[in-house]
């Protein structure tokens, strides 16, 4: 048997584990992708204020998507966070095509929280893109 040769220090340890850090966010780091252009969550939001809110049912959505990609562990704790985080007072937006273009969180707590609806803004115009992505 292999003794500690410190067993008061391995007590410590075992009675403070490190607490695993989850990478910090703000709306402002999302930005939604199509036709390769970009919008930033910010530009969609100030677009939308000029179109009115409605309540968009859940079960007409397509939810068999990747919206963050195929995630690693600390992806999925990532996004888990911002679905804790994410207000259902705030609309989802939708592109001028119907597509989710920033509310996806939104979406995922308002499922997992047995809602009908979520509150949606459709956009019937897109505003000017913030970014034109090279073609690669």
């Amino acid at each position: 048997m292999i003794q500690d040769p410190n067993p008061q220090k391995l007590e410590v340890i075992l009675e403070r584990p490190p607490k695993v850090k989850i990478m910090s966010f703000h709306y402002s780091e999302n930005s939604y992708v199509n036709y390769g252009r970009r919008w930033t969550a910010h530009s969609l939001i100030e677009h939308s204020k000029k179109y009115p809110v409605f309540y968009l049912p859940l079960a007409g959505l397509h939810i068999g998507g990747y919206p963050w990609g195929n995630s690693s562990i600390d992806n999925f704790i990532y996004h888990s966070k911002r679905v804790q985080n994410a207000n259902l007072d705030n609309p989802i937006i939708l592109d001028d095509m119907g597509q989710i273009a920033d509310g996806w969180h939104r979406v995922v707590k308002a499922i997992l929280e047995g809602k009908e609806t979520v509150k949606a803004i459709r956009l019937e115009d897109m505003p000017e893109p913030d970014e034109f992505l090279k073609e690669e």
